[in-house]
């Protein structure tokens, strides 16, 4: 079964929402114009990523049809008949999370993944997500089983280690990571498929920003990619503003996980230290 995915890379404007928003759709609809069944878009693509003084103005109630962002996204999932995965700052009960979310074909939310480890000052700016778990999409009658991590966590092997046992075929990493540290995305990114026999795909920010309540500029790392089972690199942007389309074969998963197989040979240690083995 082979599976199109289309990633953009955008350099989003602080505060610009409205600009921010015309380019995603603009850059998602060459990736439904070229046959993808998914459209994935980088960490806070909608507010930017250095608005921490203004995170609760942009902080949106996911179950708010009329929010400007959920309904810009819904209509043109729901207009093409495609998945979208998302990532905004979620505004719930009084507390704040960086959360990425999928938007099915009808336009509706079909769940969400909060960001569970923060980096660096999203610790003085969001709360801890603390709960992983795997979506099925359904393309053309095919379960796509889907795991979702967010930026930072590329380099936490804990949380794509689960997403597999918990039977992911594709890792999606929505991201804004700093280009000072792009050697560690590079590594990372292909290490998470390659140990886990999965499809990765890292969808990063370009650009910069600065943020002013911590008085720091921002340097993105773009390099957005699609990674194979085997650890390669199947697809990656060249330019600052760019949709890219991957195709992905399924049937690549087993056949990695046959050649190298490290969940059929792992073995977790209990409270009491000892080692039990979950088949996989």
């Amino acid at each position: 079964m082979q599976v199109k995915i289309a990633f953009i890379q955008m350099n989003s404007k602080t505060y610009d929402l409205n600009g921010n928003l015309k380019l995603a759709m603009r850059l998602a609809l060459d990736g439904v114009h070229s046959g993808a069944k998914l459209v994935v878009l980088p960490e806070l693509f909608d507010s930017g990523y250095c608005v921490s003084n203004q995170d609760k103005s942009f902080g949106i109630d996911l179950e708010d049809k009329h929010n400007k962002t959920i309904k810009t996204l819904s209509k043109f999932a729901k207009k093409h008949r495609i998945y979208m995965i998302a990532c905004s700052i979620e505004k719930n009960k009084g507390r704040l999370f960086d959360t990425a979310y999928i938007i099915n074909k009808k336009g509706k939310i079909l769940g969400k993944q909060r960001k569970i480890f923060l980096w660096n000052t999203e610790k003085q700016r969001f709360s801890n997500g603390g709960k992983q778990q795997v979506f099925s999409l359904d393309i053309k009658g095919f379960k796509l089983k889907v795991g979702i991590a967010i930026c930072y966590e590329i380099g936490f092997a804990e949380i794509s280690r689960n997403l597999a046992l918990y039977g992911a075929q594709v890792i999606i990493y929505p991201s804004a990571f700093g280009k000072a540290r792009s050697y560690a995305w590079d590594l990372l990114s292909r290490a998470r498929a390659l140990e886990n026999g999965l499809f990765v795909i890292a969808c990063n920010r370009s650009g910069n920003e600065f943020d002013e309540k911590f008085n720091q500029k921002l340097e993105f790392a773009g390099l957005s990619r699609a990674i194979s089972p085997k650890g390669e690199i199947i697809a990656q942007a060249q330019k600052e503003n760019e949709c890219v389309m991957s195709v992905i074969d399924i049937g690549q998963i087993q056949e990695q996980r046959e050649a190298i197989p490290y969940l059929a040979d792992l073995r977790k240690f209990n409270k009491k230290g000892k080692i039990w083995q979950k088949k996989f």
